[in-house]
């Protein structure tokens, strides 16, 4: 099983959906803090800009979800908003809780038994648009 964790209006596509929006695209409606799905049942996680929707101890909960969640050797693909212009954004999106920095995912990751944890940051034009992002890989 396949899923995009907070797919919103743009799954991506050969996932099933899961987001606490009924308006959604979701497939499956709950919560990313409590993921309605058995113990160890997906095969692969796409997580695209919901992180930063959490707070710092929610996020906690929800690499915990992640984690219980992914097969053994599984792997999760999750893109976050850079914390570079933190003011900017906030006001920009009032349901962004907190923006992260690599250096407290990482942290926040090591609490976490995954075998391998990759998180970077990349900054890339988009349209005329600057772009500055967090990507991280996580396998169980």
């Amino acid at each position: 099983m396949k899923i995009d964790i907070g797919c919103g209006h743009h799954k991506k596509e050969g996932f099933i959906g899961l987001d606490i929006d009924k308006n959604s695209q979701a497939d499956i409606i709950g919560s990313a803090l409590d993921l309605p799905l058995k113990d160890n049942s997906v095969d692969q996680i796409y997580c695209s800009h919901l992180v930063e929707h959490f707070t710092s101890q929610q996020v906690k909960i929800f690499f915990t979800e992640i984690y219980r969640v992914l097969k053994k050797g599984s792997q999760a693909s999750l893109k976050v908003d850079h914390d570079w212009s933190k003011k900017k954004l906030l006001k920009k999106d009032p349901d962004h809780k907190h923006r992260y920095s690599v250096k407290e995912l990482k942290k926040i990751l090591q609490q976490f038994n995954f075998s391998q944890s990759e998180v970077r940051k990349k900054i890339y034009l988009f349209g005329f648009c600057l772009r500055n992002k967090i990507f991280i890989k996580l396998v169980k």
